[in-house]
């Protein structure tokens, strides 16, 4: 198995583990679908996705890379398995972290984008080199990077494929944070930690209506009419009175996991 997964009081974690590369081949994907349909279906946990090894991913495997993912019919293309990991991570109801401890590259900094919080060890090197290789990125990768990487950066990386060091990403926004490396693990288990005060309706609501403001211009009526139904039924909601009741009484989140 390409793929480690550990389920936590509260939260899961997806670990990539073909060191030194995690090289985005085909098995790595399937499971990464396979795991991450098997989680929201799951009550979908929080999500933790880090790796082990020299590199967080190098992307897809130069040597073969599919040519389905290059298909004029979008329809093909949306039944690769990259493309599946992406919207399945795009589409997880719960928030997602990334934890990143070694270079990413290619497909893998798409893979990133898909995250709602990355932190990154200090040293960390981010690239994308399609235009070095003689290829287009697809409309859809580039406009889950663009949201996350801002029109400037993302076109100084696409364009050249000169990698980008995780301080300046964190300057621009990309990373959360940027710690030593022998302190990520702590920092990543510090965010998911945080998250689990929550309330889990209002984490996945919040992530919902996130999404729609990304990915929409502008707001029809039934979009619109589902934002307001999230936050009305959040305002009626059971987690709402025990958060306000416990917070009116000074006591801890009624969400952390019982001991």
């Amino acid at each position: 198995m390409s793929l480690e997964i550990t389920t936590r009081d509260g939260w899961a974690e997806l670990v990539l583990a073909d060191p030194p590369r995690n090289v985005l081949q085909v098995a790595l994907l399937q499971e990464m679908v396979a795991a991450l349909d098997e989680l929201a279906a799951a009550d979908a946990p929080l999500l933790l996705i880090r790796a082990r090894g020299r590199h967080f991913s190098t992307g897809y495997p130069i040597g073969d890379i599919p040519e389905e993912i290059f298909h004029e019919d979008p329809l093909v293309r949306a039944a690769t398995p990259f493309e599946m990991v992406m919207q399945r991570l795009t589409d997880y109801p719960a928030p997602v972290v990334m934890a990143v401890q070694g270079d990413a590259w290619g497909g893998a900094v798409e893979m990133l984008s898909c995250a709602d919080i990355r932190v990154a060890a200090q040293g960390v090197r981010v690239a994308l080199t399609p235009v070095r290789l003689g290829l287009i990125y697809s409309h859809t990768g580039l406009r889950r990077l663009l949201r996350t990487l801002g029109s400037p950066l993302l076109r100084e990386m696409v364009l050249t494929g000169l990698p980008v060091a995780a301080e300046r990403l964190e300057r621009c926004g990309f990373f959360a944070r940027v710690t030593a490396p022998q302190e990520l693990e702590d920092c990543a288990t510090q965010l998911m930690n945080a998250l689990l005060h929550g309330a889990p309706g209002a984490l996945r609501g919040t992530r919902r209506v996130l999404r729609i403001l990304e990915e929409t211009e502008s707001l029809d009526k039934e979009l619109l009419a589902e934002i307001a139904r999230l936050r009305h039924d959040s305002r009626l909601s059971g987690e709402f009175r025990r958060a306000r009741e416990a917070f009116l009484a000074g006591r801890p989140s009624p969400f952390l996991p019982d001991d």
